[in-house]
């Protein structure tokens, strides 16, 4: 069987899907809520919380692709956060040696709605209708979907409307046995 996952890695909702070659998807979102004026420790321990969380359902998958980091963005009170966040995850997973993809927010749009810059509800609106039967809780749970489906389509799983290979090439993918470049595919 083959299993593949996608995460959109966030301090207050972390999309989480999974892929398998024997069924079909399965989302779930990682909640936190902050601390009011939290402490170095409170700090630590919601990204603790959230990497525990990812490392469990990512553990021994075949592919899992990542959201990589807004760049774009202006700097916030949690940006350290966020990029901690990331960074710790990734550390983990290659600690485990789970095959990472890292996916740009554009490609993950690009995708999933046709255009690069399209708004969170195009993306949503477009998960939902590839997907019917899975019910998408907020628009983390529809990009590690569209994450994980991605992953999906590049190991040569069956997905619905398999039809967007372009921003496929701007993902950077590991080596990886299980790739349609293979001989297993």
């Amino acid at each position: 069987m083959t299993r593949v996952v996608g995460i959109d890695p966030s301090l207050t909702g972390t999309g989480l899907a999974t892929i398998t070659s024997t069924g079909g998807p399965a989302v779930r979102v990682v909640g936190t809520k902050p601390t009011p004026n939290p402490t170095l420790i409170d700090r630590d321990m919601r990204l603790e919380l959230i990497t525990h969380a990812v490392e469990t359902v990512a553990a021994g998958a075949d592919l899992v692709v990542i959201e990589g980091p807004a760049l774009s963005r202006g700097a916030t009170a949690h940006t350290w956060d966020r990029a901690g966040l990331w960074w710790r995850i990734v550390n983990r997973l290659h600690a485990r040696q789970v095959p990472l993809a890292v996916c740009s927010p554009s490609a993950r749009a690009r995708w999933a709605a046709g255009k690069g810059n399209a708004s969170k509800a195009a993306v949503v609106a477009a998960i939902a209708r590839m997907w019917p039967d899975v019910e998408l809780v907020d628009d983390n749970a529809a990009d590690a979907l569209a994450l994980a489906t991605m992953a999906a389509q590049r190991v040569g799983m069956a997905v619905p409307l398999a039809r967007h290979r372009d921003p496929l090439d701007s993902v950077a993918w590991p080596e990886h046995p299980l790739t349609e470049e293979s001989d297993v595919a």
